[in-house]
């Protein structure tokens, strides 16, 4: 009984962050018009590797993440510009994020928080990187000067892309810490082994 309150808990907690994605993926929506959100999908799938540990929720935050930017693309006319043979990477770095999740113990601000920190940034710098460079690779501007502005393309979007993700994750931190002193959300309160 005890492991079917659990799943029914963890379908829950991913349903959740699914709704964040899609509040936040930075395509048109109801949301967006009233305020622009960072994109989500990183940050779930570091809870789902720190509180979660399956890989059927890091499949679902994954799969939810190509749909609704292919829904997107399709039904809203949002620019396929970002879909090239590169974006099939895309799934293989967010499956890195989930992963490096899994090798943390807590998402709390307590004794851990400076490794956890490192991690946190180590990870999504390189998913970054990974994703972005293989973008670039099939970008036009790639095919007239090859790698030679590829550090220019790194300062003018790096900043831009990774610094909100960090701001999730602090917040994130504030809220899960918060969440083991008071317990407003119990499943989340206890760390994972």
């Amino acid at each position: 009984m005890t492991n079917q309150i659990n799943k029914t808990k963890a379908i829950f907690a991913v349903f959740i962050m699914v709704l964040l994605m899609i509040a936040t993926r930075g395509h048109a929506n109801w949301l967006n018009s009233l305020v622009h959100l960072p994109d989500f999908t990183i940050p779930a799938l570091f809870i789902a590797g720190v509180y979660l540990r399956k890989f059927w929720a890091a499949f679902v935050i994954i799969i939810s993440a190509v749909a609704i930017d292919n829904y997107a693309i399709v039904h809203e006319g949002i620019s396929a510009n970002c879909i090239t043979p590169a974006y099939s990477v895309l799934p293989l770095t967010y499956y890195g994020i989930f992963w490096v999740g899994k090798y943390m113990s807590s998402l709390n601000i307590d004794t851990s928080i400076v490794k956890n920190a490192l991690i946190v940034i180590a990870a999504t710098s390189t998913q970054w990187l990974v994703a972005t460079s293989s973008y670039y690779f099939f970008t036009a501007t790639y095919a007239k000067t090859g790698w030679s502005n590829f550090p220019a393309y790194i300062a003018q979007w790096s900043v831009a892309e990774i610094i909100p993700v960090l701001f999730w994750m602090a917040a994130i931190s504030i809220v899960f810490t918060l969440n083991q002193r008071y317990a407003f959300i119990p499943y989340f309160s206890a760390k994972k082994s």
